[in-house]
């Protein structure tokens, strides 16, 4: 009979980038040396990683790369882990947002998955980005120690998959994601292929 095979995902927030108070999205906005030093407390004594993956995005691709080098690590940059598309609405302040949009900003925040009026990306369309995200870093990563570096939408996003939450916005409300957040995810998975995860938060610091 085949083992099981045991991954283990620690996946990290972006730390504090330039455009504070935006809606951030798509837009690349450089992480700040405050954002950098945040996500360096948030994985102290995680010293045995042996892949690392990230968004393209630099609030997380520079701390990604600067990690990978510190550790002689591979690194590899995956579009499917950015934030998600806002369209119109990416990059603009909050303030502006709802000076221009604010009726409309808050029937959509209501329930974003029934209606996309800033013309990105739907949310059923992240949610099913995410899964596939998740699905491929599992095949390509199976049985490895992987830091992922990624956006506080798509960690929520995730979450909801994992913990199979319904198709609801509370979810988005009710999880807190501090720049450099941290969460491990342990994966399981059993002699048929079956992936069996588990949410670990805040993260055992004893290594």
């Amino acid at each position: 009979m085949a083992e099981c095979i045991k991954t283990r995902i620690d996946i990290l927030r972006h730390g504090l980038p330039e455009g504070h108070g935006c809606l951030r999205g798509h837009t690349d906005f450089p992480i700040t040396p405050t954002g950098l030093s945040q996500m360096s407390s948030a994985v102290k004594g995680l010293n045995d990683i042996e892949q690392v993956v990230a968004s393209p995005l630099q609030r997380c691709s520079d701390f990604a790369n600067q990690f990978a080098q510190q550790f002689t690590l591979p690194c590899q940059h995956f579009s499917h882990w950015k934030e998600m598309n806002f369209g119109d609405w990416d990059g603009q302040s909050h303030d502006s947002l709802w000076q221009q949009h604010g009726s409309l900003l808050e029937t959509y925040w209501q329930n974003p998955w029934l209606s996309t009026p800033h013309g990105g990306e739907t949310l059923k369309a992240f949610d099913r980005r995410i899964q596939q995200a998740w699905d491929l870093l599992l095949d390509n990563y199976l049985g490895q120690k992987i830091l992922l570096v990624t956006h506080a939408g798509v960690m929520k996003q995730l979450m909801r998959i994992l913990l199979e939450m319904p198709e609801n916005t509370n979810y988005l409300q009710r999880i807190d994601l501090p720049y450099a957040a941290r969460y491990r995810v342990t994966v399981i998975t059993d002699e048929n292929g079956i992936h069996w995860p588990q949410i670990q938060w805040p993260v055992e610091q004893h290594y």
